[in-house]
């Protein structure tokens, strides 16, 4: 699988963005697509490294939701970049794979808390 990037989780998970999903998916302008985040590449990263909240999703138990509060930029001021990352059980160990990536203007989960950073302010 060619890849964008692989990086370490929060958690010393592996984690990679495939080259067919960033072009053929998440950058797609079909109703799916999120092409707005093309130029966030360096943010997702960050948000996976060191992201501000992390839920566990409520749509697939093998689903995480990690957020970077308020990296908006331009018209996209003040939303949340939003990144699912599907966790399969491989021979390796766990590994995580980029799904979509999306930016909202809130936080928007009834999973489960995972990870909040430390003094965050939540309100």
């Amino acid at each position: 699988m060619r890849t964008i990037f692989q990086i370490t989780d929060y958690c010393g998970t592996p984690v990679s963005l495939g080259k067919r999903e960033w072009e053929e998916k998440i950058l797609s302008s079909a109703p799916t697509g999120h092409p707005e985040v093309a130029d966030y590449l360096d943010a997702m990263e960050e948000t996976i490294v060191a992201p501000d909240i992390v839920f566990e999703s409520t749509r697939r138990a093998d689903a995480r939701i990690f957020y970077r509060l308020n990296v908006g930029r331009g018209n996209y001021e003040g939303k949340h970049l939003v990144i699912v990352v599907k966790d399969v059980q491989e021979e390796q160990g766990l590994r995580g794979y980029v799904s979509t990536v999306y930016l909202a203007r809130g936080v928007h989960s009834k999973g489960r808390l995972l990870w909040q950073r430390k003094n965050l302010p939540m309100g």
